[in-house]
């Protein structure tokens, strides 16, 4: 029997400065459509940030002076589990979000984003078969 039951949340870094939580919500919420939580005062780091409900799961943002030099750099990323990849993709598209085409594996389709602070974000649609 595995201790593990799931995976809560995943927390991703963001530049900080003052309209760093605005930009958030304008991707986060407003483009990507993730329901906003109440997030506590007395996080860990102390700094500002966001919490999002994604399912079960929630996502967690924190922002740190100079997140986006370590986030471009990295292939770490969360994946997220989508119900219409091709209409997800049409409106990154046309917000000006560049699509990152990830290779094909069976029983799904998938691709990569960056968000505004380089954080490198997989959408995956799983088929039927």
């Amino acid at each position: 029997m595995s201790l593990i039951t799931g995976l809560d949340h995943v927390n991703l870094l963001i530049d900080s400065g003052d309209d760093a939580l605005s930009r958030a919500r304008a991707f986060y919420q407003e483009l990507l459509g993730l329901e906003p939580l109440e997030r506590p005062a007395n996080t860990d780091s102390g700094n500002p940030g966001a919490w999002y409900q994604c399912g079960v799961q929630q996502l967690h943002l924190t922002t740190e002076k100079d997140a986006s030099a370590v986030n471009r750099r990295s292939r770490r990323h969360p994946a997220f589990r989508v119900a219409n990849l091709e209409a997800l993709r049409k409106k990154l598209e046309s917000a000006g979000v560049e699509i990152i085409a990830g290779n094909r594996f069976p029983g799904q389709e998938r691709f990569f984003v960056r968000d505004p602070w380089g954080n490198r974000l997989e959408f995956v649609e799983r088929s039927a078969s």
